[in-house]
Order: structure tokens, then sequence, then C-alpha cells
């Protein structure tokens, strides 16, 4: 087996071109997982750095220490091949398909090192994805916030959230209400906060209310879509920066204690 992929930049920008690439166009196509594992494993053989045939394979892997594996070579090679364009601040990396496999490596790497709690990995895997991509068209922000929030490090909370200050997802400003509940004493003006927690899903505060009285929280959804606004994304984010929220009892029961929250009905 060899290592063909090379770097070649173009009109359509950066890529890393070789002999496998129709197959594992295939693989992704193909129906069954088995088909596509198949596939993925012949583009491996053609060539070693066919960065997709790892995603692919890594997705659909058994174990979470085998897909760390697969993702951290394909992030290896990826690092190697595009490495002579890494400086290059005015790139728009996401812009260009041929980098894509890459940043899905990438991004599969931090997700696989945040199952098996591995954080500092995590953030470091999501944080370089941040700096290519500053529109951040996979999402990254959401899962540094989480893990940033986890962690009780609300510098970092506070100076993501400012990268997105037109970010009107539930994430930022609820964790904005989680940040000023856990620096200060009690908020002195929370109105404005809670207003806009509010206009991005009417759902949320009595969901945190009702969690933090009765100390059952929404599991999360297992669907992949969710709508805007509605109650089931009131519910995933609940679910996913539970241990937040819960990381300093006295967060929520400051959160109780805001005169509008403590009228709040729960229905």
């Amino acid at each position: 087996m060899m290592r063909k992929g090379k770097l070649v930049v173009d009109a359509f920008g950066p890529s890393i071109e070789g002999p496998a690439e129709e197959i594992v166009n295939d693989a992704w196509e193909a129906e069954t997982t088995a088909q596509k594992i198949k596939l993925a494993r012949k583009a491996l053989d053609i060539d070693l750095n066919a960065i997709d045939a790892y995603n692919i394979i890594g997705i659909h892997a058994a174990t979470l220490a085998e897909k760390i594996a697969l993702f951290r070579e394909a992030n290896r090679i990826g690092e190697e091949l595009f490495a002579p364009l890494m400086d290059d601040t005015e790139m728009a990396w996401w812009g260009y398909i041929g980098t894509r496999p890459w940043m899905r490596a990438r991004h599969n790497l931090g997700l696989a090192l945040m199952e098996a709690e591995e954080e500092e990995g995590a953030t470091t895997a999501f944080k370089t994805l941040i700096v290519l991509n500053p529109n951040d068209n996979q999402g990254i922000r959401y899962l540094l916030l989480k893990i940033f929030a986890q962690s009780g490090n609300y510098a970092e909370c506070s100076s993501l959230i400012g990268l997105y200050p037109d970010d009107s997802s539930i994430e930022f400003p609820s964790t904005k209400l989680l940040v000023e509940l856990a620096k200060s004493k009690s908020i002195k003006n929370p109105d404005n906060l809670l207003a806009e927690i509010d206009k991005s899903n009417s759902h949320f505060l009595t969901g945190l209310k009702k969690a933090a009285t009765t100390g059952k929280w929404p599991s999360r959804s297992a669907s992949e879509w969710v709508t805007f606004g509605s109650k089931q994304q009131s519910d995933l984010c609940l679910s996913e920066f539970r241990q937040a929220w819960k990381r300093s009892p006295r967060v929520l029961e400051k959160f109780l204690l805001i005169p509008s929250i403590a009228s709040l009905r729960l229905t």
C-alpha cells in the first residue's frame, strides 16, 4: 500500500488528489454500512492518503478507541499535506470542497475525544477549526461552548460568545446567563438577558426552572432535525448543558431567586 494523494492547488482551490477519489465517492453513496466500509477499505488499499476513507470507516467503527485512532490518522495526513497553506490567514478553508475531508476528520476527532472525556484534545481540535473557518459552518462553537461551560471556564465562554455577537441560538444567551450567575452573587438587572433568551426560545426558561426545581432534566432527542425556537430545541440545549448548570448548586439557586423566574408558572 502506498501514499499517493498529494496537495494540488488550482482554480478550484486546494485539495488532496489521488487515485482513490471515485471509490471514496462511491463509498459515501453506498446503501449499506457494510458496502461503505468495504469500499473505503478498498480506497485505502490504493491510497493511504485517502482522508475521507478514514472518516467513513471511523464513523462506523465498533469501538471508541478505533474511531479515535482512525480520525487521528486522517487528521495527521491532512495536517502534513496542507502544511504549506497553514500560514495563509486569508484563506477560506471551508470555501473549498477539497479541504473538507480533513476538516471533517478534525471535527470527527474532536467529537470522539469529547465522548472519551478527553476535553483538552477535543478543545485543541475544535479551536483549530474555528481559526481556519471563523464563519463556523460546522457548528464547532457550540461544542466548544459546552466544553468550556462544563469545566467552569467562564472566561473562555465569554470570549467565544464575543466572537459571534449575532448568534441568536439558545445556547449563547442561556450560557451568558449561566456565566453571569456563576460570576456574581446575583444579577442586578436580568430582564434584558432573560428577554434575549425568551426571544431565542420561549420554552427555555420554563424548562430550566422545571429542571432546577424537580431535578428532572430532559433527555437528549434522538431526532437529527430540531426546529429553531421549538420545545425540542430547548430540551436538547438543557440536556447538552445539564452538567454545566448542575456544576454548582448555587447557580440554579440564584436563578430561581430572580423575581420574574420565581413568579414564572410551570405548565
